[in-house]
């Protein structure tokens, strides 16, 4: 039976949720690293007990390995992806896929050429709230999409400040300017993978930032950014309307989810906020905040309580509604952060790339959650004109 060989590019913090489940999978027979900085190549590497590690690129690629992991600054996925599929790997990436209409197009082209695995891990496809909706409008009981809601609220000093300072140097603040709209496949997914449809049109607004603390300042900024809240109106192929708000100044609690969605339809509609979840239709209301809870482990109580906290924040557990039958046993224990997400895109990814079954997304999927973001940056950049958004399932 055919194993996957890995190597994970980027030794930062997110990579290090992720190393320990591409090691324990069973089709996985080998995790290396790619790591340009030689003491956290050295220390990740005794961390994980990885044998071999890389200092670049140009030497993983003339290795044996036949799959990437990207875990690298967001700006740099598409060329490496690129890279990655010219070079003949499989391609597990973190969001999002590219910055440009170009780079998506660029992607689904040589994804579809090589028919290589191209993974976008998007987190929001496997959050319990996600889960739930997808099983309403799968079954028919939430009819036809009429109207949803995702949102992405993330204030810089949640995090995203210390993270930028902490990685880019003295010049920190030009890529911490990452305009909010680049970033939004969370929330457009959260909508966009329960309906199957794509974003046909956009209209967005951009809040130009008034923090005085020189992160949002287009002097500075490597985009010549000066907006740090988009709100942007798609038109769905479906006839529905889509909003979402991709917010980086914005007055919630560092522990509130950051990602939200709601969702309507002509016969039922599923609803979400902090603490509180609720699934209606015509003649029937129910309060679903328990079902879409994630906790460490499904069978301990004491998670579903308020004021529980688990002792490791990048553990989302899983929730009631989530389908663990199809996780290999050797992931039990191990931590799954992002609600509960990061044990399914990590066994959805090595179960297709070693050939053993489909992936529930894909190449067009990645394009169809990270295209309505770029258009709307560009909407954002003229003042709210309405813009067209290309179907990336044209592009052979």
């Amino acid at each position: 039976m055919k194993k996957l060989r890995v190597g994970v590019i980027g030794g930062g913090q997110f990579s290090s949720s992720f190393i320990p489940l591409f090691q324990a999978h069973p089709f996985v027979e080998e995790v290396a690293l790619v790591e340009l900085d030689a003491e956290r190549r050295r220390r990740v590497a005794a961390e994980f007990s990885i044998a071999k590690t890389f200092a670049s690129l140009s030497e993983f690629w003339h290795s044996d390995f036949d799959a990437v992991a990207i875990f690298t600054p967001r700006w740099t996925h598409a060329q490496i992806a690129l890279e990655a599929l010219a070079n003949g790997r499989h391609v597990y990436t973190a969001v999002p896929m590219g910055l440009t209409a170009q780079e998506i197009e660029d992607l689904v082209a040589a994804a579809s050429a090589t028919q290589l695995t191209y993974f976008m891990a998007e987190t929001s496809y496997y959050y319990p709230a996600v889960v739930f909706a997808r099983q309403k409008f799968n079954s028919g009981e939430l009819g036809r999409f009429v109207y949803g809601e995702g949102e992405y609220l993330h204030d810089m000093s949640h995090g995203f400040s210390d993270a930028y300072a902490a990685n880019g140097g003295d010049n920190w603040k030009a890529t911490a300017s990452f305009p909010p709209m680049l970033y939004s496949t969370h929330s457009v997914s959260a909508v966009l993978s329960i309906t199957g449809a794509h974003a046909r049109s956009v209209t967005c607004f951009g809040l130009e930032d008034t923090v005085n603390d020189g992160i949002f300042d287009p002097s500075v900024s490597l985009w010549k950014n000066s907006q740090s809240n988009q709100i942007a109106l798609f038109e769905t192929s479906d006839g529905g309307v889509m909003r979402i708000a991709e917010l980086r100044r914005v007055g919630t609690a560092p522990l509130e989810p950051t990602v939200r969605m709601s969702i309507f339809g002509t016969e039922g509609s599923f609803e979400q906020q902090v603490g509180y979840a609720s699934w209606a239709t015509k003649t029937n209301f129910e309060i679903v905040t328990k079902k879409i809870s994630t906790f460490s482990d499904v069978e301990d109580p004491r998670s579903l309580e308020p004021d529980f906290v688990s002792e490791n924040l990048w553990d989302g557990g899983f929730a009631s509604v989530h389908d663990r039958s199809q996780l290999p046993k050797e992931f039990e224990g191990l931590s799954n952060g992002h609600g509960g997400s990061h044990q399914f895109m990590v066994d959805d990814f090595v179960m297709d790339a070693v050939g053993q079954r489909k992936a529930p997304m894909n190449v067009h999927d990645a394009a169809r959650f990270t295209a309505p973001g770029v258009w709307a940056h560009e909407s954002a950049l003229a003042g709210g004109v309405k813009l067209q958004i290309p179907n990336s399932d044209s592009i052979a």
